[in-house]
């Protein structure tokens, strides 16, 4: 699990973990150089509109802007968000009909703040992917709560939850592939299962 990093500490991601990572596929051939995301924080009330991946480069800059926006607003700490969910983001937008930004409602999360959480909720997950910076909850189309689910379960690229309560939204996240809809609730053991696949995987 990643540490937690201060907005001090966000701002210190060297460039080497960034230039390692392998370039996404392009979806569209009219902006093949690039991957932008247009987000809005449902809680903060913070917009971000930024570049984060360019010319075959993930962009550091950009990436540490994007870990503070998705930070623990409870907490205000931050972790280095995984760029495989950032990628699966930009491709969920790609596909949506809606020309919203992506409204975010929680991203990171401490394990004090996911603690607290489930203390309240059963709906909470105590391995949940946003401890580990590989989650996301967010929304688009408000008249159509459901579409962004239905892309995201359509791409097949991790977990995909809808909530269609009072304040729908849709739950994404870059583990073990499920899908569900609520009240029913992701696949127990799924941070596990993730966890034997990368200790099966050999590093490069």
């Amino acid at each position: 699990m990643p540490a937690p990093l201060t907005r001090r500490g966000s701002l210190k991601i060297g460039l080497g973990a960034a230039a390692s990572l392998a370039a996404p596929t392009v979806l569209r051939a009219e902006a093949p150089y690039k991957r932008s995301l247009r987000m809005q924080s449902l809680n903060s009330g913070e917009k971000l509109t930024v570049t984060y991946w360019a010319e075959g480069t993930y962009l550091t800059d950009a990436l540490k802007e994007i870990n503070w926006f998705m930070r623990d607003l409870r907490d205000q700490q931050a972790t280095s968000m995984s760029v495989r969910l950032l990628d699966l983001l930009y491709e969920i937008d790609q596909r949506t009909a809606s020309t919203n930004p992506l409204y975010t409602l929680s991203g990171y999360r401490t394990e004090r703040t996911n603690t607290k959480l489930a203390q309240k909720s059963a709906d909470i997950d105590e391995q949940s992917f946003h401890l580990r910076g590989m989650a996301l909850d967010l929304t688009q189309d408000f008249r159509n709560p459901r579409a962004l689910f239905d892309v995201a379960a359509t791409l097949g690229q991790g977990g995909a939850g809808f909530y269609p309560t009072k304040r729908p939204f849709v739950h994404i996240d870059v583990g073990p592939l499920d899908t569900w809809v609520w009240p029913q609730k992701g696949r127990p053991g799924r941070a596990a299962e993730y966890d034997r696949h990368q200790a099966q995987t050999p590093s490069s």
